[in-house]
Order: structure tokens, then C-alpha cells, then sequence
């Protein structure tokens, strides 16, 4: 996976920073901030991996009950949103993820508990991303500080304090199983009398969680942010809420942090143990990021497809190279075969003539001229054998050839034999296809010297 680039939204400043991982360790650079959206736009558009947090105070907490047999998730979001709607005044549409179920004594009733946002709000945030492909997680404060304190204390039941200059966010978790969140406004600028109303606000939280969940017993209180760097008001709050107080460090859990301003990115640091139940993508964030998965899949397949096209023509080249080489090794051999061959003078060839003239009278027939052809016809067989109006032998031939030599080889060795007829004249016709390997030939022997023996020997 490549570098994480985290995008933080509050109090209209957008904070950024980049994690790297290695040796399975996360490493983060230095914070940037920014106050422009353009800023932010501008700054995004080569960044590949997104993680987004925002604050939104319009969390949906709701849950459905019905029977344990029912375990089709869509079916149980059905029906939850039809819930949702029914109380509602409006209907935009919920992104919901699914926070924990419970059976009941019998064990065949089932609560369903889910968090839900309204996809309308986290399209506004996210309008200043330029590419939504790129956006791998979305999800809110309170989700992110969760899963961070999930990540330290995985199993226990606690509370996880994060605290600002003028706000405390809080999370109640009861054997991992995150039970409520809340904020709570500072509304004092007094430096001592903000103090003091951040630990009543704390103290009347985990009032509220003792009373409202009994059955979980509270183990301590981690706190981070701005109240983690001071002595006095965790000494305080252990002292007000009778629980063991815990620090919740991210030197700890990440390299490459400023000490001093550790306990500033605790909520952009949980975005990297975030939950899978708490991610928030709207369909539109999920199309987009398929529709670039898939662009990049098929540019990937037509790569490849013309990495073979270049591998089938370099074999195809090849194999053209090849048969040159056999074409001008063959037409050596047969031009050293042709100077090896001896050939009869015409004086020769006029004795031999007057010896055969001499002999018995000849009595022609179709196999006489026929074989005449004896080399043509070892090499191939006609296809038809039919004689002219004149009188003149025709002779069709028709042969498909497996491969390219095979019609090289074919069509030389027939002109050869062609050639040594010297006692008929001989009329060749030939028609090669080379792109379907297909050889045709016709010979058609005309006025000949065997007909002046014919009339001779008649007389």
C-alpha cells in the first residue's frame, strides 16, 4: 500500500498529513494546515490514498429488534431505515454501518444497534476532494478516537476522554463494544474556570454511563488531547470520578511525531485503526473508486494484450526469417543439383531420335502422351485430364499445401519437372496463392514432335 494521506476537517482549518508504513510501524511528516479549499484541492490532486475525518454532531444511534433467525443484512437495514424514516422528517438517504448485536434470555430475539450519517452531510464535507476515487475511508471524530482506544485497550471497558481548547469528546467502551459518544461544549475563556468546567463535563458523562449501562464496570479513563499534557486536572478527575486515570500515547503507537504536539493528532492517528464498521462511503465515493479499479484493470489486460501482439509478431517475424533462410539454402541445392546433372547435346539427342524412328512402328495411345508427364505426375496427381476441340492434351493439377515451404518446395520441383520435357511442346500455366497456400497448374501439350513420328510411323 502506498503512503496514507489523512485529511482532517474543524473549525474551518483542514489539517493533512502523510503516514508511510514500514516494518509494520506507521511513520507520519509534519502536520499542514490550511485554511482555502482550493489550498486543499490543490494540494490532493496527486495524492492516491485518502483517509477523511470530520465532526458531525447528526449521528443516527438506533437499533431494531427481531427475531434471531433473520441474519440477511439487507433485510435487517430494511427494516431499520423504515424505522428511521417513520420518526424522521425527512427522507435523505442513511449511510449505516452496524455497531453490535445482542441476544436476549431465549435467545431468539436479536438486537441490531447502528450508527448511521445521512449521506447529504458527508458528500458537503468531502465536496473540496478532487478525485473521490481516491477515498478509502470517511467516518467522524468519535469513530476514529474509538478506535484508537480500541486499538490500546482492546477488551476492556473504559472511558476515552479527548479534550480541546473548547470542547471535550468522550466514548463509553464496554468489552470493545463501543456504547455511546458524546461532546461536550467548554463555553468558559477563563483559562481556570475552563479547567473546571471541562472536568464537571467529564464527571457528569461517566455519571451517565454508570447509571444508564449498569452492567458494565467501568475499568479506568484514558484521556488524551490537551488535558493529557497538564498534572493538575488528571489528578482531579481521578479524584472526582473515583477510576483509575491511563494516558493514551500515540508515541507509542506511531514513529515520527513531535512531542510537544503528540496529543494534537490523536483523532487523525485513530483513522488508522479505524474500524471497518465505521467506515462511511456513499455509493457515489464506491462507484467512482470501481470505475477507477476497473480503468486501471483494463488498461492493465490491453498492456498485456499488446505485450503477446509484440510476442506473436516476433515469432511470426521469425518464423518468416526461417523460412527465408530454408528458401535460399534450397535454391542452392537445387542450383548445385541442376550444374551437377548432365544434359544431352542435340546431336546426341538426334541419334537417339533416328535410332527410336527406326524401331518398330509406334501405335499412339492417351498413357503414351501421359508418359511424357512421368516426372509430373510422381510429384502430384491431376485433377482432370480432357483434350481440346483440337485435339490437345489438357492437364488440370489443384494442391493445398500445409505450410509455406511445402509450396515453395512444391512449386519449384513442378516447374523442374515441367521443364525436362523436351519431346513434347508444353504449354504451362500456372496460379499460386501464397496467402492460402493453394497451387494450381495447367499444362496443355500442343503440336508436338511425337505427332510427326505418329504420321510416319502410320505410313
Amino acid at each position: 500500500m502506498g503512503p496514507i494521506t489523512i485529511v482532517r476537517i474543524h473549525d474551518d482549518i483542514t489539517s493533512i498529513f502523510e503516514v508511510k508504513e514500514k516494518r509494520k510501524r506507521y511513520i507520519v511528516s509534519p502536520l499542514k494546515q490550511f485554511t482555502q479549499s482550493y489550498e486543499v484541492s490543490q494540494y490532493l490532486k496527486s495524492k492516491k490514498n485518502l483517509y477523511f475525518l470530520f465532526f458531525s454532531d447528526n449521528i443516527i444511534e438506533e437499533s431494531i429488534t427481531l427475531p434471531e433467525v433473520i441474519k440477511n443484512e439487507a433485510t435487517i437495514q430494511s427494516a431499520l431505515l423504515a424505522k428511521i424514516y417513520d420518526r424522521a422528517t425527512t427522507t435523505d438517504k442513511v449511510l449505516l454501518n452496524r455497531l453490535n448485536t445482542t441476544l436476549d434470555a431465549t435467545q431468539e430475539i436479536a438486537v441490531h444497534r447502528y450508527e448511521g450519517l445521512y449521506e447529504k452531510d458527508v458528500l458537503e464535507h468531502i465536496a473540496s476532494i478532487p478525485e473521490h476515487a481516491f477515498l478509502r475511508r470517511i467516518s467522524t471524530e468519535r469513530h476514529a478516537l474509538y478506535s484508537l482506544a480500541q486499538y490500546a485497550f482492546n477488551g476492556k471497558s473504559y472511558l476515552c476522554v479527548y479534550t480541546e481548547e473548547k470542547r471535550n469528546l468522550i466514548v463509553a467502551v464496554h468489552n470493545g463494544v463501543l456504547l455511546f459518544g458524546r461532546v461536550g461544549f467548554i463555553q468558559s475563556d477563563n483559562e481556570t474556570e475552563r479547567s473546571t468546567e471541562q472536568i464537571s463535563d467529564i464527571n457528569r458523562t461517566v455519571a451517565y454511563a454508570h447509571q444508564q449501562y449498569r452492567e458494565a464496570k467501568f475499568e479506568f479513563i484514558a484521556i488524551c488531547g490537551s488535558i493529557a499534557d497538564g498534572e493538575i486536572l488528571p489528578l482531579q478527575l481521578q479524584a472526582s470520578t473515583g477510576l483509575k486515570i491511563t494516558v493514551l500515547a500515540p508515541n507509542l503507537i506511531v514513529d515520527g511525531l513531535d512531542a510537544k504536539l503528540a496529543q494534537n493528532t490523536i483523532l487523525e492517528i485513530g483513522m488508522l485503526f479505524l474500524d471497518k464498521n465505521m467506515n462511511f462511503l456513499p455509493n457515489s465515493v464506491k462507484a467512482a473508486r470501481e470505475f477507477y479499479l476497473g480503468s486501471g484493470f483494463a488498461i492493465f489486460f490491453a498492456f498485456l494484450f499488446m505485450l503477446f501482439g509484440l510476442f506473436q509478431s516476433h515469432e511470426a517475424y521469425a518464423a518468416y526469417q526461417d523460412s527465408l533462410d530454408e528458401y535460399n539454402r534450397v535454391e542452392i541445392q537445387l542450383s548445385q543439383t541442376l550444374r551437377n546433372t548432365k544434359a544431352l547435346d542435340n546431336k546426341q539427342l538426334l541419334e537417339i531420335t533416328a535410332q527410336l524412328k527406326s524401331s518398330t512402328p509406334l501405335h499412339h495411345h492417351l498413357i503414351d502422351d501421359l508418359i511424357l508427364f512421368e516426372n509430373v505426375l510422381t510429384l502430384i496427381k491431376p485433377q482432370e485430364v480432357s483434350f481440346t476441340e483440337g485435339g490437345e492434351l489438357v492437364l488440370n493439377f489443384k494442391y493445398h499445401c500445409k505450410t509455406l515451404m511445402e509450396l515453395y518446395l512444391l512449386e519449384k520441383d513442378f516447374r523442374h519437372a515441367v521443364g525436362t520435357i523436351k519431346e513434347v511442346q508444353v504449354i504451362p500455366t500456372y496460379k499460386t496463392d501464397y496467402n492460402t497456400l493453394h497451387f494450381e497448374a495447367s499444362l496443355k501439350m500442343g503440336g508436338t514432335v511425337l505427332s510427326t513420328t505418329d504420321t510416319g510411323a502410320s505410313q
